[in-house]
């Protein structure tokens, strides 16, 4: 026995530098304080795999028997875990009371390793605007008893051993009981939205799988090409190039006025599952409401009803699993006998970074609208102007080529073509078809970009639409003149006010921009600026100012692209 656990014990430092060795053995040795069903040999393994992914840098800050009790106080916490069952822990710590004490409210986490856990859990903190002071998250191998004790702590897969995430955050400290409980419960809840996406991956897998194959043995009454398409999506998404979170199938019931979208409960898989357990889940835990019917009208309705098979586009909330970014939506609509929409399969998630990064050229879908695009335009493909629309289209925000309709990619490339490298600002935008976002591109001379200058741009198109940001803006900078500002404008989906985006850019705080940007050679020379003609596509609007060196024309080139 004595044997064995020499060799565990060398296996849970194995691989890492001696300094970091020494760090933890002094911390090992500290480990005096006890604990019920344990033993000092216990309590040592368990240090050394605890600390054993802690920099020596984190480990060398602090007395190692500070560390040793707060490890220790953890392994309390966890001793005793009924399988399924996350163990969470918010609290301030007091030295008589915990063992060891810290300027700072800690939390402590042990659960089943899964997939996202660590992404989540600060996803769910960053949304709880708390900072992350200090964070440990081993991986241990551990054996536990038929009641969810403790037994060992063990180097690697063993017989009878199983992986579990050891979470320990030191965060802002939060005084208000009722935040303490607030972020426990929100922990617990991301945990269990953990859980159930990594539980139902493969179901539904399986169900794009299905659905892909139906395509092709019952195909709706659309056009060939645009069934081919969607199959060849469905593949390339179920081949780990979306992270999937939810599942659920909708049913289209249409009325005189208005339709409703109703959800077939026993369908749903992963985060959009029923209010029933994960099947490692225990049946007392925190339930999920999810809304269970939809009611459509106007645009909404005629989007719904629409014969197109495939629905590209963002939910209305954002994700608590792997990244906290808006859900992806990928539906898949539903064709009655007549050709009538009878329903959509939903799929939630996340594209991964190859749908980032790969070329648009090689993703089903995308590829075809960047051909439609550049036919459109009949250009010579070894022509100047077709490897711009070209270079427009690659390098164009992912999420906005997955979602932006044609008609919308021919005219915003069109106004981005017809920069021409000239310096000058302007603005080109697109409202969500189900009114719940304007998404914005504005191009800054790059030389003349700074935080500044965004923060500007983000409070006038605000303004202007009538709508908030929140922190989803990005920006591009390449070698071209131009910076790129992409900034989505979050609006009430019942506001049906019409927004004159031509007026934004009249907008005498854009009027004063080229100040905000002035290179400082330029800085005392005044600036001129006024509104060009619009250009005849609804939805877009084109603000370009004057370069006091260039005194440029503010209007179009009349021969434009």
């Amino acid at each position: 026995m004595a044997a064995r656990n020499r060799a565990t014990e060398q296996g849970l430092l194995r691989g890492i530098p001696a300094t970091r060795i020494k760090l933890i053995e002094r911390i090992a040795a500290e480990a005096r304080q006890r604990i019920a069903g344990t033993s000092l040999d216990l309590r040592r393994r368990f240090l050394r795999g605890y600390f054993r992914g802690v920099g020596e840098e984190d480990l060398s800050q602090r007395a190692p028997a500070e560390l040793s009790s707060a490890a220790l106080r953890h392994l309390e916490t966890g001793y005793q875990r009924p399988k399924g069952r996350a163990l969470v822990e918010v609290l301030n710590p007091d030295l008589e009371k915990n063992g060891f004490s810290s300027p700072h409210t800690v939390i402590s986490i042990v659960t089943e390793d899964m997939p996202f856990l660590v992404d989540s859990m600060g996803v769910a903190l960053n949304k709880a605007g708390v900072a992350i002071h200090l964070l440990v998250h081993p991986v241990l191998w551990v054996k536990r008893d038929a009641k969810g004790r403790l037994l060992d702590v063990v180097h690697g897969a063993e017989d009878g051993a199983h992986s579990e995430s050891w979470q320990f955050y030191e965060v802002d400290r939060q005084t208000d009981p009722a935040h303490l409980d607030a972020l426990k419960e929100k922990l617990e809840s991301v945990i269990q939205d953990v859980r159930r996406a990594v539980e139902d991956w493969m179901p539904m897998r399986e169900r794009v799988r299905t659905i892909a194959a139906n395509l092709l043995q019952e195909p709706p009454p659309l056009p060939p090409e645009e069934i081919d398409e969607a199959h060849a999506l469905l593949d390339w998404i179920e081949a780990r190039h979306f992270v999937f979170l939810g599942y659920r199938h909708y049913k289209l019931v249409r009325g005189e006025k208005s339709d409703r979208l109703v959800s077939d409960p026993r369908s749903g898989l992963g985060i959009l599952r029923e209010n029933r357990p994960a099947r490692n889940e225990p049946k007392d835990g925190p339930k999920v409401a999810r809304k269970s019917s939809t009611t459509l009208k106007g645009e909404v309705r005629d989007h719904a009803r629409a014969r197109e098979l495939l629905i590209l586009t963002k939910a209305n909330s954002t994700a608590t699993v792997h990244r906290g970014h808006y859900i992806d939506y990928v539906g898949i609509k539903t064709f009655g006998p007549r050709g009538e929409v009878t329903g959509e399969h939903r799929f939630l998630g996340l594209w991964t970074s190859t749908a980032y990064y790969s070329s648009p050229t090689d993703i089903p879908v995308l590829r075809k609208k960047i051909e439609k695009v550049i036919d459109h335009f009949a250009l010579d493909p070894a022509s100047h102007d077709a490897k711009a629309v070209l270079h427009v289209l690659e390098t164009y925000p992912r999420d906005e080529l997955f979602q932006a309709s044609v008609d919308d990619l021919i005219r915003i490339s069109r106004g981005v073509v017809n920069l021409y490298e000239r310096r000058t600002v302007r603005l080109l935008a697109r409202r969500d078809p189900y009114h719940r976002f304007y998404s914005c591109l504005i191009y800054v001379p790059r030389d003349r970009y700074n935080t500044e200058v965004r923060l500007a741009i983000e409070q006038i198109v605000a303004d202007g639409i009538g709508g908030t940001t929140s922190g989803e803006s990005q920006v591009q900078i390449s070698d071209s003149n131009h910076a790129r500002l992409h900034v989505v404008v979050r609006t009430d989906p019942n506001d049906r006010h019409t927004v004159d985006l031509d007026a934004i850019g009249s907008d005498d705080r854009v009027r004063r921009l080229p100040l905000r940007v002035r290179a400082p050679k330029h800085r005392n020379q005044q600036a001129h600026a006024r509104v060009p003609r619009r250009n005849g596509a609804r939805g877009c609007c084109s603000r370009e100012l004057d370069d006091p060196p260039l005194v440029q024309s503010l209007l179009r080139p009349k021969h434009g692209f």
